[in-house]
């Protein structure tokens, strides 16, 4: 019984490692600020600005 579940446990932590994608290259993208102002990523990229992208959310 607890080879099983050792066997189990493994399996599920394997998988969720495939799960995971490393991304190497960024995608562009558009959103809007608080201000309604249209803000692209390659825009502030390329003007050698950093970016933080900070995904939240609320319930």
């Amino acid at each position: 019984m607890k080879k099983l579940l050792l066997i189990i446990t493994v399996s599920l932590f394997v998988f969720a490692l495939n799960a995971q994608t490393i991304l190497d290259t960024a995608l562009n993208f558009t959103v809007k600020d608080t201000y309604g102002n249209t803000i692209e990523l390659f825009d502030i990229l390329d003007a050698g600005q950093m970016v933080v992208i900070d995904f939240f959310s609320t319930t």
